[in-house]
C-alpha cells in the first residue's frame, strides 16, 4: 500500500467501525512530516540555485538531478514513515550502506551549501550490504545529517564514515557543534527530548529526529550511540551485515 492510500484509508476504516493497525495516527503523520523536511529543503535550495544558473548547462543539469532525486527520496521517506506508523512490515532488500551514504550526501548538499557547510563521505575497506529498508535507512542518515548541520557551526565540514567491523557495518556522522552533555546522552533518543543546550539555542526542533533513528535501527536489529571528544560529536548506528537472498551489494 502506498503512503497516501494508507493515510486516506484510515478515516473511512474508523468511520465504518473496522479495526485499524495504527496505535497513534497523529504520531505517524507527525513523524512523516518531520522526515520530509530535509529533502524538501534540499529541493527548495536546488530550485533557487537553478534559477541563478543561466549560462552553466552542466551545473544546471547536476542541480536538476539533485532536485529530481530529492523528490523521489521524499516519496521513499514518506512511505517508510507511514509504513512504520502503520506497523506494516518494511520491504527489506540488500542495501549498500556506502552507496546510500553517498546518495544522501549528494541530496543534502544544497542545504549544507546554503549553511556554508561541506560534507565528506569515506567508505573504509570492504563494506558488505545489509538487509534493510532503503527509505528507512535514508531517513536515519538524513536525520543525523540534519542535526549535525543545524547544530554545527557555519563553515563546518561534516564527515560520514562507513566501515565494516566483524559481522556488522557501522555508519557514523561527525560534526563540530556544541556537543551533548554526558548526563544527557542516554536520553537523546527519546521522542520529544531536547538537550538543555538545544532548548537554550535558537534552533527550531521538536526532538523527534533521533527517536526516528532509534526506531528504524531497532527494526533492523541494530544499535545506536553517541560520543563526544576533542570538540567533535559522533553519532553512529550499527547494523548486522546480512544480505537478501545471499546476494552481495
Amino acid at each position: 500500500m502506498c503512503a497516501l492510500s494508507a493515510l486516506e484509508a484510515l478515516p473511512s476504516a474508523r468511520a465504518e467501525g473496522r479495526p485499524t493497525v495504527v496505535p497513534d495516527y497523529a504520531a505517524a503523520v507527525r513523524k512523516a512530516a518531520h522526515d520530509i523536511r530535509t529533502p524538501l529543503a534540499a529541493v527548495t535550495q536546488g530550485v533557487d540555485a537553478l534559477l541563478n544558473l543561466t549560462n552553466d548547462g552542466d551545473g544546471a543539469q547536476r542541480l536538476f538531478n539533485i532536485v529530481r532525486r530529492n523528490v523521489v527520496l521524499m516519496g521513499e521517506v514518506l512511505a517508510s514513515s507511514v509504513d512504520r506508523g502503520l506497523s506494516a512490515a518494511l520491504p527489506m532488500t540488500t542495501v549498500d550502506l556506502g552507496e546510500l551514504a553517498r546518495d544522501v550526501a549528494d541530496l543534502i548538499e544544497p542545504v549544507l551549501t546554503a549553511n556554508g557547510q561541506t560534507i565528506e563521505v569515506r567508505v573504509t575497506g570492504r563494506t558488505t550490504g545489509v538487509l534493510g529498508d532503503y527509505g528507512g535507512l535514508a531517513r536515519v542518515l538524513l536525520n543525523l545529517l540534519d542535526n549535525a548541520s543545524k547544530y554545527g557551526p557555519r563553515g563546518d565540514r561534516l564527515r560520514v564514515r562507513v566501515r565494516r567491523r566483524n559481522s556488522a557495518t557501522i555508519v557514523s556522522v561527525h560534526d563540530h557543534g556544541p556537543g551533548i552533555p554526558r548526563g544527557e546522552r542516554h536520553a537523546i533518543f527519546r521522542a520529544f527530548y531536547r538537550t538543555s543546550g538545544a532548548r537554550q539555542s535558537q534552533v527550531d526542533g521538536l526532538g523527534l529526529g533521533l527517536s526516528v533513528v532509534r526506531d528504524v535501527i531497532d527494526q533492523h536489529g541494530g544499535s545506536v550511540g553517541v560520543s563526544c571528544a576533542r570538540g567533535e560529536t559522533r553519532v553512529w548506528f550499527c547494523i548486522p551485515s546480512r544480505e537478501a537472498d545471499g546476494v552481495r551489494a
